[in-house]
């Protein structure tokens, strides 16, 4: 009988692809899960990013750019948009890959929009630089005889 890893790790039983969670690791995505009333799935993406207690749990909800904000997409529309990017995705990825996968494309489509914007910014021309001429030396009163 062959593991079944990705499902493990789309329910938030295991780590990542052929990894297992630590002892650390499962006693927090069990009891975070346990007093927040959240799925294990939802939790152990919070694990895998290093909270492991409840406290810092609730402090990282908070703030949306700890996890991936794709995975709370169904895997099928995770799919779907990572196509539209132009990557060939297979249905045996995991969800957390194709997750990863659409937000990093994201973040590439933006830093080349970014850098489009600044190529079409007229540039101002450049100045040369004034030189500054340097003081004519004083001349030295001369005595009269």
């Amino acid at each position: 009988m062959l593991i079944d890893w990705g499902k493990l790790v789309a329910q938030g039983r295991a780590k990542a692809h052929g990894v297992s969670w630590s002892e650390e690791e499962v006693k927090a995505v069990s009891s975070i899960s346990r007093d927040s009333g959240k799925p294990m799935a939802e939790v152990a993406n919070y694990v895998r990013k290093g909270i492991l207690t409840m406290d810092a749990f609730k402090e990282a909800q908070g703030k949306p750019d700890i996890v991936n904000p794709y995975l709370e997409l169904p895997k099928e529309d995770l799919i779907k948009k990572a196509q539209a990017l132009g990557v060939s995705v297979s249905p045996d990825a995991t969800k957390e890959v194709v997750a990863q996968i659409i937000l990093d494309g994201k973040k590439e489509q933006a830093m080349k929009a970014k850098a489009e914007v600044k190529k079409e910014e007229p540039k101002e021309p450049a100045k040369a630089p004034v030189k500054k001429l340097a003081p004519k030396p004083k001349a030295k009163p001369t005595k009269k005889k």
